[in-house]
């Protein structure tokens, strides 16, 4: 798996020696027997379905064959870009380590049914195949909002309960990226529906999830595969981000973050060409070509700017699990508490591990008692390298909670568990760590520290070609190594390693400095030198510092990983001011001359 957003189907389903038989089934779909090659026996239903306001949703049933009947339910969900046949496959076992026994023929072989579906605005579901139907007048993607695409799933799988397909209160849902955010959401709105007001969408009420036949639904377990919790902050981060264990978090909003532009101009060409996007101020829940064009005109940012404005309330009020305390302290009073396993990658630019820790710390102070869990390896979106080793025992993990609340039903609540892999570069595995609680997996502190002296950088100068050999779209699901040499236009400090450190978690890196401007951006990367120079990257971070120009201290916290730095080895952090592709060039010119630099890292 490269990245999942980017996969816009996958192999079409094995179909038996036999001339596959067409047969009548749920919702007006059709259905075909199948056997797979390896022994599973199943029928496929597929077809159009409306959604709760007419929209029609391109659909794909996946049931143990013979008579319908209730089963255990599953929805699986796509990545951006992607359709319902993203986690579909031809046997158990498949070539892409994250689909290898996590996907609809796996599942219905243990006896669930499974429903896939296209995200409304999304191939054919009202996205470009669907051409000029006039169901899909207003069919166009709303950004996995909980208003819309929550409430899609939600109105299909009470759909499936009243044609006696599912059992009401055997309910699960995953999914990955794009499909992961709609998972946590879903998981946060628990056995409750978002109905907004046709005329004011702003206007919402919560109400007791039901079929349209009046049928009580419950959601019994989610699985989140490499999601959002905050979408502003992991595609616009400030730097105030943090999973708590050495600062706590801060103000995720103001001021506005730093675009990661290689990724959110690639995720909206993305769209572009795959689903339907509204036109231009026709929606204000939905405005995703103005609020791109906001985004991308650059600093200053100002807070009086209706775009961004708008485009703020929107994500964080009805698009980001992180901003729903209405909806986890309603789950707290109700005991609606859903069990969760988040599955995060230290090496994911896009969505890096701090999207996971800092909501579920959220939840846990809710209630610690809170059935969530969170693991974390080399996976997910680029840089991570996806290895069958990282995903197997990850998938095992979320298939035996799957089992027990899905398939089992058992209400019976697994202790949360916290548990972190080491990436490596090469074939080896890395060391699994596991713990109570996510601040346990490290032990200890590896505090490091520079004074003395002054090195300086301007948010002219940059790092072009750091910064494109950096790049994760263009470096794509590899480890990041540069040959020996120094970077131009960067501040820099090495720290030799005396015996092995293995880190374990979000560097924090603190800069004494004095700055000339009044809007800067302070990136960093963290590399691992080797004797002979190479560099590894590590982990990195970007964080916009905003006032008047003067000395002042900024401390903040990089993405994270897990990875063990080697005595005779040394750690590089490298200061940067312009990380261009990754991160967007700030229009405003500033400098910086750093006093000092301190860095902390939690270690095992």
């Amino acid at each position: 798996m490269m990245l999942r957003w980017f996969l816009t189907g996958s192999v079409l389903l094995a179909l038996a020696a036999a001339p596959p038989r067409a047969t009548a089934g749920p919702l007006g779909m059709t259905g075909t027997d199948v056997t797979s090659p390896d022994g599973v026996a199943y029928t496929l239903y597929t077809g159009k379905v409306a959604s709760f306001d007419g929209v029609p949703l391109d659909v794909d049933l996946t049931v143990p064959q013979g008579p319908i009947s209730p089963h255990p339910l599953l929805v699986m969900m796509h990545g951006w870009g992607g359709s319902k046949t993203d986690w579909e496959s031809p046997t158990v076992h498949n070539t892409s380590p994250d689909q290898d026994g996590y996907n609809n023929v796996a599942f219905v072989a243990r006896g669930y049914a499974v429903l896939n579906y296209t995200a409304r605005g999304f191939h054919g579901s009202c996205g470009p195949e669907a051409g000029s139907d006039p169901a899909c007048a207003k069919g166009w993607t709303h950004l996995a909002d909980r208003r819309f695409e929550i409430r899609d799933t939600k109105y299909l799988v009470g759909l499936l309960a009243d044609a006696g397909v599912a059992v009401p209160s055997r309910i699960g849902v995953t999914g990955g990226s794009y499909g992961g955010g709609q998972s946590w959401l879903l998981a946060l709105e628990g056995d409750q529906v978002s109905v907004a007001d046709a005329a004011d969408p702003e206007q919402v009420t919560l109400q007791p999830w039901t079929s349209p036949g009046g049928v009580p639904l419950h959601l019994a377990a989610a699985v989140p595969k490499y999601p959002w919790s905050d979408l502003i902050h992991s595609l616009q981060p400030n730097g105030r981000a943090s999973d708590g264990v050495i600062l706590l978090d801060g103000d995720r909003l103001q001021p506005f973050g730093i675009m990661k532009e290689s990724w959110v101009s690639g995720l909206f060409a993305l769209g572009a060409a795959t689903a339907r996007y509204a036109p231009a101020g026709a929606d204000p829940t939905a405005d995703l070509v103005v609020w791109y064009d906001a985004v991308q005109a650059g600093e200053p940012y100002r807070a009086d700017n209706p775009a961004i404005a708008e485009a703020a309330h929107q994500l964080t009020t009805w698009k980001s699990p992180y901003y729903q305390d209405g909806l986890i302290a309603a789950d707290v009073a109700g005991h609606d508490e859903v069990p969760v396993l988040d599955v995060q990658g230290w090496t994911d630019s896009l969505f890096p591990e701090v999207e996971a820790n800092a909501l579920v710390n959220k939840l846990k102070r809710a209630d610690g008692r809170w059935p969530v869990s969170v693991t974390v390896g080399d996976v997910g979106h680029a840089i991570a390298q996806n290895k069958a080793s990282d995903w197997q025992p990850i998938n095992a993990a979320a298939n035996a909670l799957l089992d027990h609340y899905v398939l089992l039903g058992s209400r019976t609540r697994l202790t949360s568990t916290f548990s972190a892999r080491a990436t490596t570069c090469d074939a080896t595995v890395g060391a699994l760590y596991k713990a109570g609680t996510w601040a346990a997996l490290a032990r200890g502190r590896l505090h490091l520290a520079a004074a003395g002296g002054s090195q300086a950088t301007t948010s002219a100068a940059g790092d072009p070609p750091g910064g494109a050999e950096t790049d994760p779209i263009a470096n794509g699901s590899t480890c990041i190594r540069l040959a020996p040499g120094q970077s131009a236009g960067v501040a820099m400090w090495d720290f030799p390693v005396a015996a092995n450190a293995i880190l374990l978690g979000a560097p924090v890196v603190t800069f004494g400095l004095t700055l000339s401007g009044t809007d800067a951006e302070v990136n960093t990367r963290l590399w691992d030198v080797a004797p002979d120079g190479s560099r590894t990257l590590v982990t990195r971070g970007a964080f916009r510092l905003a006032g008047s120009s003067g000395p002042t201290t900024v401390a903040y916290p990089l993405w994270g990983n897990g990875w063990v730095f080697r005595a005779g080895h040394a750690i590089r952090l490298e200061a940067v001011q312009n990380d261009a592709p990754y991160l967007r060039a700030d229009n405003l010119s500033s400098a910086i001359t750093y006093q000092s630099v301190a860095l902390d890292l939690p270690v095992r």
